[in-house]
């Protein structure tokens, strides 16, 4: 997989998608603790689970943020989307 010109790797692809599931679970933990509040938390848990899944599974991998946060971590420098 190629962004910016660059060729990803495996290991920043796999690194990038547990930080995406990450943040996903993360979400929950947030209103789990009181924090965040949501109406009807069984199906938001429900709705960030299968999110981190789908991650892991690769199934963001095509999305811009998906390909510019994996460039960050294998290079360590952002793209500026905007000019």
């Amino acid at each position: 997989m190629r962004f910016n010109g660059l060729e990803l790797t495996e290991e920043s692809i796999q690194k990038t998608r547990q930080l995406f599931a990450d943040i996903s679970l993360a979400c929950i933990e947030e209103v789990e603790c009181g924090k965040v509040r949501v109406n009807d938390p069984e199906s938001y848990f429900a709705w960030r689970k299968e999110e981190a899944k789908e991650v892991m599974e690769g199934k963001a991998d095509h999305t811009l943020t998906f390909l510019q946060r994996a460039y960050y971590v294998q290079t360590g420098e952002s793209v500026a989307l905007l000019p």
